[in-house]
């Protein structure tokens, strides 16, 4: 009697759990109510069509208080539909970790865009804690791997790193969608993955599965830029967020296989890589139009606004100057000419890497000067130590978009000359990459002002 009731005060302790197969089931009957539903709050209270890719990218990952004000009711009564749902699934989740043996914390992936499909792919794949290890299934699908430490991260970096080429040559080459799949989504799963090899078989401590979660990231970089796909500042600058990502995953590798019973199935780790791929297909059928961004620079001018004003509106060549970022292949201006006066005048601003074409849109002497960009060249020329490559991501994705070179009068017969660039970058997630094409410009805007104020200067 009395054993009766410690086992019953355990299981109210343990709490309920939940295996594989109904999470999957409960998950994906859960989904298609709640799809279905918003379809109908959609289409019959606010005329909007709503697609399954619109929950990767609902409005770009911004805000509410960024939605235009015609849309904010919608996605407020979406949130407030999805409340229910939100609890039965944290509830749901809660049972499966408990399952599984695995931290109860993990459930905060739930609510992470693009890595909670992720999550919910290793859920339905990891077994229960307390279930039978899977010998059979072992010697046929891995037996030939080698157990020890360096052999499991040299067979995980190899096998994982290959599958993350052909991910990334899928959204690149295929898709040509540089997004949260291909940047978020695909180094999470590798470096989780990685960290399910290499601790397959024994126990392995936490360092060495944050330094084996990243070795695929490196690998799968190395073969880019080896195999001409991609130049090395291209693959500098996603190194920070590739390398974080797969770190995360590694942790959560590391969590999932942490003092188990039973190993992880091949099949288990196939399916959490697969699911990147949909969360690809995903975003590129949502074909969300990249936000208009701003960069604005100045200087001060020891020179009136009429001084500085015919150099505003076209400049001799630049000399060469030391700058870091405009030495690493970007695009930097060379010289400008304008044919015409006033408005309907075309600017050309000449380019290392070819001609923008600027027809002014605002001629507001000496004070104002704005232009649209009707054509433009390739952004950067690929530090590679091959004769040139030619990547999908130089040609219509980082667009400028219109500029402007404002000046205004200061006392003592000085100038502000400010000089902002509108543009659009196709590449997400876009908070993360503004920073680079931010620093970019600004770097570009610096060249020419400084330039403009040195011609102005000159003739004091």
């Amino acid at each position: 009697m009395d054993s009766k009731i410690d086992n019953t005060a355990m299981k109210k302790v343990k709490g309920a759990t939940m295996d594989r197969a109904p999470y999957f089931w409960w998950g994906c009957g859960l989904m298609a109510i709640k799809y279905n539903l918003d379809r109908a709050v959609a289409w019959f209270g606010f005329g909007h069509p709503w697609y399954f890719w619109n929950y990767i990218k609902p409005a770009g990952f911004t805000g509410i208080e960024q939605v235009p004000p015609s849309d904010q009711a919608f996605y407020w009564v979406l949130l407030l539909t999805s409340v229910p749902f939100l609890i039965f699934g944290m509830v749901l989740t809660l049972r499966r970790l408990r399952s599984a043996g695995l931290p109860l914390g993990l459930c905060l992936l739930f609510f992470v865009p693009v890595l909670n499909l992720i999550f919910f792919a290793v859920l339905c794949a990891v077994p229960a804690r307390d279930a039978v290890a899977r010998v059979g299934e072992r010697k046929e699908w891995l037996a030939w791997l080698p157990t020890s430490a360096g052999g499991s991260a040299v067979t995980g970096t190899i096998f994982v790193g290959l599958a993350g080429l052909g991910l990334a040559y899928f959204a690149i080459g295929v898709l040509r969608n540089y997004g949260w799949g291909l940047f978020v989504a695909l180094p999470f799963a590798m470096g989780m993955v990685t960290v399910l090899v290499y601790a397959r078989e024994k126990e392995r401590s936490f360092l060495g599965c944050l330094v084996v979660s990243v070795l695929p990231i490196i690998f799968c970089g190395f073969c880019l830029f080896t195999l001409a796909a991609e130049g090395a500042i291209c693959l500098i600058m996603a190194a920070p967020i590739g390398l974080i990502l797969s770190l995360f995953g590694g942790i959560v590798g590391y969590m999932i296989v942490g003092n188990r019973v039973s190993r992880i199935s091949p099949s288990a780790m196939v399916l959490i890589l697969v699911s990147v791929p949909f969360t690809m297909g995903m975003e590129w059928q949502a074909g969300e139009a990249p936000p208009l961004l701003s960069v604005t620079s100045s200087v001060v001018i020891n020179a009136s606004p009429d001084s500085v004003w015919p150099n505003v509106i076209a400049f001799a060549p630049i000399p060469a100057q030391r700058d870091w970022i405009l030495h690493t292949g970007v695009a930097y201006p060379t010289q400008a000419r304008i044919d015409g006066h006033g408005v309907g005048a075309i600017r050309h601003c000449i380019f290392t890497t070819g001609e923008f074409i600027e027809p002014i849109e605002v001629w507001d002497e000496p004070h104002r000067l704005r232009f649209s960009v009707a054509a433009q060249p390739e952004p950067m020329v690929e530090l590679t130590p091959y004769p040139r490559i030619d990547t999908p991501h130089l040609h219509g994705y980082l667009q400028s978009q219109e500029g402007e070179l404002r000046l205004t009068a200061l006392p003592g017969g000085k100038t502000l000359l400010e000089g902002t660039t509108w543009y659009t970058d196709r590449i997400w997630p876009s908070q993360y990459w503004q920073v680079w094409s931010d620093l970019m410009i600004h770097h570009i805007h610096l060249r020419v002002l400084n330039h403009i104020k040195n011609l102005s200067e000159q003739h004091l």
